[in-house]
Parts: C-alpha cells; sequence; structure tokens
C-alpha cells in the first residue's frame, strides 16, 4: 500500500509539472493566439498575484511539497525555473534574476496586453 501511495503521489507531482509547463508555455506564446486573450490574461495575473504575495508560484509549492514527501532531502527553493534549469544544465541561475525577470515580463505582457486590446 505505501508503494501504492507513492506512486499516486508522484504521478501528482508530475501532473502538477505538466500543468505547470504548458502554463509557461502560456505565459511566453499566449500573446500569439488572440482566442485565448481572456485566458492568457488571467494566467499573467493570477501568476503575478501569486508572486507578489507569496512570493512564489502555488503550483511550484505544491508539486514540490509531493515530491518532498517521496524525497524529504529535496533541496527545493520554490524556484520551478532556477531548480529545472539546473537539472537540466546543472548551472544555477540566481533567484534574484528569475524573481526580477519575471516581475518585468509579467507587468510588461499585461499592460502591452491591455493598451493592444482596448486601444
Amino acid at each position: 500500500k505505501l508503494i501504492e501511495n507513492k506512486k499516486v503521489i508522484i504521478c501528482f507531482a508530475n501532473f502538477i509539472f505538466l500543468l505547470h509547463s504548458i502554463l509557461c508555455l502560456i505565459i511566453l506564446f499566449g500573446w500569439l493566439y488572440p482566442s485565448i486573450w481572456f485566458l492568457y490574461m488571467a494566467i499573467l495575473i493570477i501568476t503575478l498575484m501569486s508572486e507578489l504575495f507569496l512570493g512564489y508560484c502555488f503550483l511550484s509549492k505544491i508539486e514540490f511539497d509531493l515530491r518532498k514527501k517521496i524525497h524529504p532531502t529535496l533541496n527545493y527553493d520554490y524556484s520551478f525555473s532556477s531548480y529545472y534549469t539546473y537539472k537540466l544544465t546543472n548551472k544555477k541561475i540566481s533567484d534574484k534574476f528569475i524573481s526580477r525577470f519575471a516581475y518585468i515580463f509579467l507587468i510588461f505582457s499585461i499592460l502591452v496586453n491591455l493598451y493592444v486590446y482596448f486601444i
């Protein structure tokens, strides 16, 4: 039964990772698809609010809380981008850089999209 629980936890963590990756792609390229403008804007605003009020993306926290149940020594700092970039390239990107880039990108994207949509 313990092994089944671990498999369920890993599957759910992987699902959150996949969802998170899809949302990241929408954040980066959603502006190319005017038909999803409202979804795109909602994702941008929710992401910005999560960063502003929590200091991290809540999906990252959920995913890594699940992963830590299986691997309690997992070293994770609530940055999806820095964690997976390091895992893929073995190079650490500064959390401060990622945070600043995220704020600038999200705010700029929201403002430009509002301008284009309403003007």
